[in-house]
């Protein structure tokens, strides 16, 4: 699905370096909100600057419906949208920032090209506010948070990692500089775990991030015994057969003993 962007302004107006920053600013946010592949050109409206993109990889394909969820739940209210994490909100502001600079006038997106333009989200001021009221940490303290390990990124200068609750509608951005726990990260990227460190919250008492220390796998509960996952467990007894197999050959040989 194409992700539509329209820079409003006066053309001629509109300098080349912010249609850059424009261009270099979604595409960051794109790939940390999906799975980290290039988005390419794919729609280039001459005479207005109306730029289209497309995802590389299809499983980044509802990245654009999520954006304009964010952008319409940020403008509602300062919190962080379900899901997503301190990353996404921060590149959502740092876009939002470009309106009103280099003659660009206003910034809207879209997912579906059949939409009119009036009910495309729009990257308002309020955006803008709104989410760095939800990223101002309020209070810090030592605390802990389970999630699915995701988004490793071991390039930047301090290695960061993302955690997803999806029981509970949140996602954790966190960082650390302890060899031991990256490589942790580095084993359970997928899986399951618990970090420990010092925890952020914003004036909602959401999670905006962690700074591990401590990082433990929590173990998958074991599911039971099953008659299949004994199947051949006594096969000096069945005669190498599994259980369900000796079963349905003794049933087989008393029906045939009862027919003679």
């Amino acid at each position: 699905m194409d992700v539509e962007v329209k820079v409003e302004g006066q053309l001629g107006a509109i300098t080349l370096s912010a249609l850059q920053d424009v261009l270099s600013n979604l595409n960051r946010l794109l790939k940390g909100m999906g799975g980290g592949e290039e988005w390419s050109l794919s729609g280039l409206d001459e005479g207005s600057a109306l730029v289209a993109v497309r995802a590389l990889d299809r499983r980044d394909a509802d990245v654009g419906q999520r954006l304009l969820s964010v952008v319409r739940e940020l403008e509602a209210r300062p919190e962080i949208p379900s899901l997503e994490d301190e990353q996404t909100i921060r590149r959502v502001a740092e876009l939002t920032g470009l309106v009103g600079k280099r003659g660009v006038a206003g910034l809207r997106v879209r997912a579906d090209r059949v939409s009119p333009w009036s009910q495309a989200a729009s990257l308002t001021p309020a955006v803008r506010v709104h989410a760095l009221q939800a990223l101002h940490v309020k209070v810090r303290a030592r605390s802990s948070f389970r999630g699915r390990l995701d988004k490793l990124n071991l390039r930047s200068k301090t290695p960061q990692f993302s955690l997803f609750n999806e029981a509970r509608g949140l996602a954790l951005r966190c960082n650390t500089t302890d060899e031991e726990v990256i490589e942790q990260v580095k084993r359970h990227v997928g899986e399951v775990v618990t970090a420990r460190g010092d925890l952020s919250r914003n004036a909602r008492n959401q999670p905006v991030h962690l700074r591990v220390d401590q990082i433990k796998l929590v173990e998958s509960p074991r599911r039971p015994v099953s008659v299949e996952d004994w199947a051949g467990s006594f096969q000096d007894w069945t005669g190498g057969l599994s259980s369900v197999d000796f079963v349905r050959r003794q049933r087989r040989s008393g029906t045939d003993e009862g027919n003679e």
